[in-house]
Protein backbone atom coordinates (compact mmCIF):
# COMPACT_ATOMS: atom_id res chain seq x y z
CA UNK A 1 0.00 0.00 0.00
CA UNK A 2 1.14 3.15 -0.67
CA UNK A 3 1.76 6.11 2.16
CA UNK A 4 -1.59 8.14 0.64
CA UNK A 5 -4.28 6.13 0.76
CA UNK A 6 -6.87 9.03 -1.13
CA UNK A 7 -5.32 11.58 -2.52
CA UNK A 8 -8.14 14.44 -2.97
CA UNK A 9 -7.30 17.43 -6.17
CA UNK A 10 -8.59 20.02 -4.36
CA UNK A 11 -9.24 21.78 -1.02
CA UNK A 12 -11.74 24.27 -1.36
CA UNK A 13 -14.20 23.55 1.54
CA UNK A 14 -15.76 20.39 -0.84
CA UNK A 15 -12.38 19.01 -0.49
CA UNK A 16 -11.69 19.84 2.98
CA UNK A 17 -14.36 18.66 4.23
CA UNK A 18 -14.13 14.76 2.74
CA UNK A 19 -10.42 15.30 4.02
CA UNK A 20 -11.63 15.40 7.43
CA UNK A 21 -14.27 12.96 7.08
CA UNK A 22 -12.34 10.42 5.73
CA UNK A 23 -8.97 11.14 7.65
CA UNK A 24 -10.77 10.95 11.03
CA UNK A 25 -11.98 7.41 10.09
CA UNK A 26 -8.24 6.31 10.11
CA UNK A 27 -8.03 7.05 5.59
CA UNK A 28 -4.41 8.17 4.72
CA UNK A 29 -5.21 11.22 2.69
CA UNK A 30 -3.03 13.65 1.22
CA UNK A 31 -5.13 16.71 -0.37
CA UNK A 32 -3.56 18.51 -3.47
CA UNK A 33 -3.92 21.90 -3.42
CA UNK A 34 -1.83 24.85 -4.88
CA UNK A 35 -3.42 27.55 -3.97
CA UNK A 36 -6.99 29.34 -4.47
CA UNK A 37 -7.67 30.00 -8.15
CA UNK A 38 -8.93 33.36 -9.07
CA UNK A 39 -12.86 33.19 -9.02
CA UNK A 40 -12.28 29.93 -6.25
CA UNK A 41 -15.82 29.02 -4.79
CA UNK A 42 -14.91 28.75 -1.35
CA UNK A 43 -13.18 32.29 -1.24
CA UNK A 44 -16.11 34.36 -3.18
CA UNK A 45 -19.41 32.38 -1.57
CA UNK A 46 -21.66 34.47 0.42
CA UNK A 47 -21.62 31.53 2.71
CA UNK A 48 -25.77 30.71 2.94
CA UNK A 49 -27.48 27.93 4.23
CA UNK A 50 -30.39 28.06 2.37
CA UNK A 51 -32.27 24.89 1.34
CA UNK A 52 -35.43 26.65 0.75
CA UNK A 53 -33.63 29.35 -2.05
CA UNK A 54 -34.71 27.40 -4.98
CA UNK A 55 -36.91 24.88 -3.56
CA UNK A 56 -39.68 23.31 -6.15
CA UNK A 57 -42.50 21.39 -4.42
CA UNK A 58 -41.77 17.34 -4.60
CA UNK A 59 -38.73 18.15 -5.13
CA UNK A 60 -36.82 14.81 -4.28
CA UNK A 61 -33.11 16.84 -2.88
CA UNK A 62 -34.78 19.06 -0.61
CA UNK A 63 -35.03 16.93 2.08
CA UNK A 64 -30.89 16.04 1.58
CA UNK A 65 -30.18 19.66 1.70
CA UNK A 66 -32.20 20.06 4.96
CA UNK A 67 -29.95 17.77 6.60
CA UNK A 68 -27.00 19.32 5.00
CA UNK A 69 -27.77 22.28 7.14
CA UNK A 70 -28.70 20.78 10.21
CA UNK A 71 -25.23 18.94 10.07
CA UNK A 72 -23.55 21.86 10.84
CA UNK A 73 -24.83 22.42 14.57
CA UNK A 74 -22.93 19.43 15.53
CA UNK A 75 -19.99 20.31 13.11
CA UNK A 76 -19.63 23.50 14.11
CA UNK A 77 -18.82 21.96 17.87
CA UNK A 78 -16.52 20.10 16.83
CA UNK A 79 -14.49 22.32 14.97
CA UNK A 80 -14.58 24.59 17.50
CA UNK A 81 -13.38 21.84 19.74
CA UNK A 82 -10.64 20.22 17.25
CA UNK A 83 -8.99 23.51 16.05
CA UNK A 84 -10.79 25.83 18.34
CA UNK A 85 -11.65 27.66 15.29
CA UNK A 86 -14.87 29.58 15.35
CA UNK A 87 -17.36 29.08 11.77
CA UNK A 88 -19.28 31.82 12.32
CA UNK A 89 -22.62 29.65 12.24
CA UNK A 90 -25.60 31.78 12.24
CA UNK A 91 -29.34 30.27 12.44
CA UNK A 92 -31.66 33.04 12.53
CA UNK A 93 -33.32 32.64 9.71
CA UNK A 94 -33.85 33.59 5.85
CA UNK A 95 -36.24 35.83 4.62
CA UNK A 96 -37.48 36.10 1.17
CA UNK A 97 -39.48 38.88 0.10
CA UNK A 98 -42.77 39.42 -1.99
CA UNK A 99 -42.71 42.74 -3.93
CA UNK A 100 -46.04 42.17 -5.90
CA UNK A 101 -49.11 40.71 -5.25
CA UNK A 102 -47.84 37.43 -8.21
CA UNK A 103 -45.25 36.74 -5.76
CA UNK A 104 -47.03 37.15 -2.52
CA UNK A 105 -49.51 34.51 -3.98
CA UNK A 106 -46.21 32.34 -4.89
CA UNK A 107 -44.73 32.39 -1.83
CA UNK A 108 -47.83 31.39 0.53
CA UNK A 109 -47.71 28.55 -1.91
CA UNK A 110 -44.06 27.64 -1.03
CA UNK A 111 -45.59 28.07 2.66
CA UNK A 112 -48.19 25.65 2.40
CA UNK A 113 -46.20 23.03 1.00
CA UNK A 114 -43.14 22.98 3.18
CA UNK A 115 -45.15 23.61 6.24
CA UNK A 116 -46.78 20.22 5.23
CA UNK A 117 -43.74 18.62 4.48
CA UNK A 118 -42.81 19.24 8.06
CA UNK A 119 -40.40 22.15 7.45
CA UNK A 120 -40.28 25.55 9.88
CA UNK A 121 -41.29 28.40 7.40
CA UNK A 122 -43.29 31.43 8.20
CA UNK A 123 -45.67 34.13 5.91
CA UNK A 124 -44.87 37.38 7.32
CA UNK A 125 -47.32 40.04 6.65
CA UNK A 126 -45.65 43.43 6.32
CA UNK A 127 -46.03 45.36 9.30
CA UNK A 128 -45.22 42.00 11.38
CA UNK A 129 -42.38 42.19 9.02
CA UNK A 130 -41.21 46.29 9.32
CA UNK A 131 -41.43 45.46 13.51
CA UNK A 132 -38.62 42.86 13.24
CA UNK A 133 -36.33 44.75 10.28
CA UNK A 134 -37.45 48.54 9.80
CA UNK A 135 -35.45 49.04 6.92
CA UNK A 136 -36.82 46.88 4.56
CA UNK A 137 -38.04 49.37 1.22
CA UNK A 138 -41.23 49.78 0.79
CA UNK A 139 -41.64 47.78 -2.25
CA UNK A 140 -42.11 44.82 -0.22
CA UNK A 141 -45.54 43.20 0.53
CA UNK A 142 -44.13 40.71 2.95
CA UNK A 143 -42.02 37.56 3.14
CA UNK A 144 -41.18 34.03 4.08
CA UNK A 145 -39.49 33.43 6.70
CA UNK A 146 -37.13 29.89 6.87
CA UNK A 147 -37.09 29.75 10.48
CA UNK A 148 -33.97 27.94 10.27
CA UNK A 149 -31.86 28.59 7.79
CA UNK A 150 -28.83 30.86 8.29
CA UNK A 151 -24.94 31.09 6.97
CA UNK A 152 -21.13 30.54 8.01
CA UNK A 153 -18.54 32.30 7.21
CA UNK A 154 -16.64 30.00 4.01
CA UNK A 155 -13.20 30.81 4.58
CA UNK A 156 -13.34 30.11 7.77
CA UNK A 157 -15.40 26.60 7.64
CA UNK A 158 -12.71 25.44 4.90
CA UNK A 159 -9.76 26.33 7.16
CA UNK A 160 -11.12 24.89 9.97
CA UNK A 161 -11.74 21.75 8.00
CA UNK A 162 -8.11 21.73 6.68
CA UNK A 163 -7.29 22.30 10.23
CA UNK A 164 -8.93 19.40 11.69
CA UNK A 165 -8.14 16.89 8.69
CA UNK A 166 -4.08 17.71 9.31
CA UNK A 167 -3.68 18.68 13.47
CA UNK A 168 -6.44 15.98 14.48
CA UNK A 169 -6.31 13.14 11.91
CA UNK A 170 -2.91 13.40 9.84
CA UNK A 171 -3.53 14.93 6.67
CA UNK A 172 -1.55 16.42 4.74
CA UNK A 173 -1.28 19.29 2.55
CA UNK A 174 0.63 18.98 -0.43
CA UNK A 175 1.10 22.73 -2.37
CA UNK A 176 0.81 21.04 -6.17
CA UNK A 177 -1.15 21.73 -8.62
CA UNK A 178 -3.25 18.45 -10.18
CA UNK A 179 -2.17 18.47 -13.97
CA UNK A 180 -3.51 14.59 -15.14
CA UNK A 181 -4.38 11.68 -13.92
CA UNK A 182 -2.20 8.56 -14.22
CA UNK A 183 -3.25 5.03 -15.19
CA UNK A 184 -2.05 1.84 -14.13
CA UNK A 185 -4.15 -0.55 -16.50
CA UNK A 186 -7.46 0.06 -15.26
CA UNK A 187 -6.95 1.62 -11.74
CA UNK A 188 -5.69 5.38 -10.82
CA UNK A 189 -2.36 5.43 -10.08
CA UNK A 190 -1.89 8.76 -9.14
CA UNK A 191 -2.08 12.58 -10.10
CA UNK A 192 1.09 13.94 -12.57
CA UNK A 193 2.17 17.53 -11.13
CA UNK A 194 5.12 19.89 -12.21
CA UNK A 195 7.47 17.89 -9.69
CA UNK A 196 6.27 14.42 -10.95
CA UNK A 197 3.39 11.89 -10.30
CA UNK A 198 2.14 12.03 -6.42
CA UNK A 199 0.67 8.11 -6.05
CA UNK A 200 -2.38 7.02 -4.27
CA UNK A 201 -4.68 4.13 -3.87
CA UNK A 202 -7.35 6.16 -4.51
CA UNK A 203 -8.27 10.03 -6.42
CA UNK A 204 -10.50 11.96 -5.91
CA UNK A 205 -11.87 14.78 -7.89
CA UNK A 206 -13.05 17.51 -5.97
CA UNK A 207 -11.76 21.09 -7.68
CA UNK A 208 -15.11 22.53 -7.96
CA UNK A 209 -15.07 24.29 -11.61
CA UNK A 210 -11.85 23.08 -12.70
CA UNK A 211 -12.83 19.47 -11.98
CA UNK A 212 -13.75 19.32 -15.77
CA UNK A 213 -9.96 20.47 -16.68
CA UNK A 214 -7.78 17.73 -15.07
CA UNK A 215 -6.85 15.49 -17.86
CA UNK A 216 -7.20 11.98 -18.10
CA UNK A 217 -10.97 11.60 -16.61
CA UNK A 218 -11.82 8.43 -18.47
CA UNK A 219 -15.20 10.62 -19.15
CA UNK A 220 -15.79 14.23 -19.94
CA UNK A 221 -17.60 15.33 -16.33
CA UNK A 222 -20.47 17.61 -17.22
CA UNK A 223 -19.11 20.53 -14.92
CA UNK A 224 -19.61 23.93 -16.49
CA UNK A 225 -17.93 27.42 -14.31
CA UNK A 226 -20.75 29.98 -14.06
CA UNK A 227 -19.65 33.10 -12.63
CA UNK A 228 -21.54 34.89 -9.46
CA UNK A 229 -20.40 38.55 -9.00
CA UNK A 230 -20.86 40.07 -5.46
CA UNK A 231 -19.93 43.74 -3.63
CA UNK A 232 -19.48 44.32 -0.15
CA UNK A 233 -20.82 47.79 1.96
CA UNK A 234 -21.56 48.68 5.10
CA UNK A 235 -24.18 47.17 7.08
CA UNK A 236 -27.16 49.69 7.02
CA UNK A 237 -26.86 51.49 10.40
CA UNK A 238 -29.46 50.22 13.51
CA UNK A 239 -30.62 47.86 11.29
CA UNK A 240 -30.65 44.04 12.80
CA UNK A 241 -28.14 41.06 10.90
CA UNK A 242 -30.50 39.58 8.69
CA UNK A 243 -30.79 37.29 5.67
CA UNK A 244 -32.78 38.72 2.55
CA UNK A 245 -33.99 37.75 -0.71
CA UNK A 246 -35.22 39.92 -2.89
CA UNK A 247 -36.16 40.28 -6.73
CA UNK A 248 -32.83 38.55 -8.53
CA UNK A 249 -30.78 38.98 -5.67
CA UNK A 250 -29.79 38.50 -2.13
CA UNK A 251 -28.27 40.77 1.00
CA UNK A 252 -26.09 38.48 3.93
CA UNK A 253 -25.08 40.63 6.93
CA UNK A 254 -21.43 39.55 7.91
CA UNK A 255 -18.80 40.90 10.02
CA UNK A 256 -20.56 44.56 10.01
CA UNK A 257 -20.67 44.20 6.20
CA UNK A 258 -23.55 43.85 3.62
CA UNK A 259 -22.61 41.37 1.54
CA UNK A 260 -24.81 41.71 -1.89
CA UNK A 261 -24.86 39.66 -4.68
CA UNK A 262 -25.09 37.45 -6.82
CA UNK A 263 -25.09 37.46 -10.71
CA UNK A 264 -25.70 34.11 -13.04
CA UNK A 265 -23.30 34.13 -16.02
CA UNK A 266 -21.29 31.66 -18.31
CA UNK A 267 -18.49 33.63 -18.87
CA UNK A 268 -16.08 30.18 -19.11
CA UNK A 269 -13.29 30.72 -16.58
CA UNK A 270 -13.05 34.62 -16.79
CA UNK A 271 -13.49 35.54 -12.87
CA UNK A 272 -13.59 39.39 -12.94
CA UNK A 273 -16.38 41.82 -11.85
CA UNK A 274 -18.33 44.04 -14.68
CA UNK A 275 -19.70 47.42 -14.42
CA UNK A 276 -23.00 46.58 -15.69
CA UNK A 277 -22.70 43.27 -12.83
CA UNK A 278 -22.25 45.80 -9.98
CA UNK A 279 -24.44 47.99 -11.18
CA UNK A 280 -27.25 45.35 -11.17
CA UNK A 281 -26.38 43.77 -7.81
CA UNK A 282 -26.63 47.32 -6.34
CA UNK A 283 -29.82 47.99 -7.83
CA UNK A 284 -31.08 44.61 -6.20
CA UNK A 285 -29.54 45.12 -2.74
CA UNK A 286 -31.27 48.58 -2.51
CA UNK A 287 -34.55 47.72 -3.45
CA UNK A 288 -34.20 45.50 0.00
CA UNK A 289 -32.88 47.98 2.05
CA UNK A 290 -32.85 51.74 0.23
CA UNK A 291 -30.47 52.77 2.96
CA UNK A 292 -27.54 50.80 0.92
CA UNK A 293 -28.40 53.58 -1.87
CA UNK A 294 -25.64 55.43 -2.48
CA UNK A 295 -23.39 53.18 0.10
CA UNK A 296 -19.71 52.97 -1.11
CA UNK A 297 -19.00 49.33 -2.52
CA UNK A 298 -15.90 48.59 -0.55
CA UNK A 299 -15.04 45.63 -3.07
CA UNK A 300 -16.50 43.54 -5.58
CA UNK A 301 -15.77 40.22 -6.25
CA UNK A 302 -16.48 36.61 -8.77
CA UNK A 303 -16.37 33.29 -7.90
CA UNK A 304 -17.36 30.73 -10.33
CA UNK A 305 -19.98 27.91 -9.61
CA UNK A 306 -19.20 24.45 -10.85
CA UNK A 307 -22.77 23.48 -12.14
CA UNK A 308 -23.88 20.35 -13.38
CA UNK A 309 -26.88 19.41 -16.19
CA UNK A 310 -29.26 18.63 -13.60
CA UNK A 311 -28.07 21.13 -10.61
CA UNK A 312 -26.95 18.49 -8.47
CA UNK A 313 -23.56 17.35 -7.50
CA UNK A 314 -21.74 14.54 -8.27
CA UNK A 315 -20.71 12.39 -5.85
CA UNK A 316 -19.41 8.64 -5.86
CA UNK A 317 -16.71 6.68 -7.48
CA UNK A 318 -16.48 6.21 -11.35
CA UNK A 319 -18.72 3.63 -13.03
CA UNK A 320 -15.79 2.06 -14.72
CA UNK A 321 -12.31 3.36 -12.40
CA UNK A 322 -13.29 1.50 -9.06
CA UNK A 323 -10.70 3.77 -7.42
CA UNK A 324 -11.38 7.08 -8.62
CA UNK A 325 -13.81 9.15 -6.64
CA UNK A 326 -15.62 12.21 -7.53
CA UNK A 327 -17.07 15.20 -5.10
CA UNK A 328 -17.86 18.13 -7.39
CA UNK A 329 -20.43 20.00 -9.24
CA UNK A 330 -21.65 21.74 -6.20
CA UNK A 331 -23.14 24.94 -7.75
CA UNK A 332 -24.54 27.47 -6.11
CA UNK A 333 -24.75 25.25 -2.73
CA UNK A 334 -21.43 24.27 -2.19
CA UNK A 335 -21.75 25.54 1.28
CA UNK A 336 -24.56 24.06 2.78
CA UNK A 337 -23.60 20.79 1.31
CA UNK A 338 -20.14 20.67 1.69
CA UNK A 339 -20.56 18.51 5.48
CA UNK A 340 -22.85 16.34 4.14
CA UNK A 341 -20.60 15.54 1.15
CA UNK A 342 -17.98 14.70 3.38
CA UNK A 343 -20.32 12.21 5.14
CA UNK A 344 -21.64 10.40 2.26
CA UNK A 345 -18.22 10.24 -0.03
CA UNK A 346 -16.91 8.41 3.53
CA UNK A 347 -19.78 6.17 3.73
CA UNK A 348 -19.66 4.96 0.39
CA UNK A 349 -15.86 4.73 0.08
CA UNK A 350 -16.39 2.50 3.36
CA UNK A 351 -19.27 0.77 1.55
CA UNK A 352 -21.33 1.28 4.95
CA UNK A 353 -25.09 1.38 5.32
CA UNK A 354 -25.83 4.48 3.93
CA UNK A 355 -27.74 6.92 5.63
CA UNK A 356 -28.81 9.42 2.65
CA UNK A 357 -30.19 8.28 -0.80
CA UNK A 358 -27.27 9.03 -3.60
CA UNK A 359 -28.92 7.95 -5.98
CA UNK A 360 -29.33 11.51 -7.01
CA UNK A 361 -25.77 11.98 -6.88
CA UNK A 362 -24.53 9.42 -8.35
CA UNK A 363 -21.65 9.95 -11.13
CA UNK A 364 -23.17 7.45 -13.49
CA UNK A 365 -26.32 9.01 -14.08
CA UNK A 366 -24.16 11.28 -17.00
CA UNK A 367 -22.89 8.20 -18.43
CA UNK A 368 -24.25 6.74 -21.62
CA UNK A 369 -26.39 3.18 -20.35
Amino acid sequence: MTAIDVLIVGNGIIGAACGRALASRGVGVALLDHGPEAGAGTNAAAGMLAPFAEAEPEDPFIGFCVRARDLYHDLAATLQEETGSDIGLWTEGILQLAFDEDEVDDLKGDVAWQRQSGFAVEWLPIDDLREVHPGIGPDALGAVRAQEDGALDPVATRDALEASAVEAHGAKVIRERAEQLVFDGDRVRGVRTASGVVEADAVLIAAGAWSSRIRGVPSPLPVEPVRGQLVAMDWPAGEPPAIVYGGSGYVVARGGEAIAGATMERAGFDATTTELGVASIRQTAQRIYPALKGAPVKRAWAGLRPVTPDGRPIIGHDPMIENLWYATGHGRNGILLAGITGDVLAQLFFEEELEYDTSLVDPSRFRPA
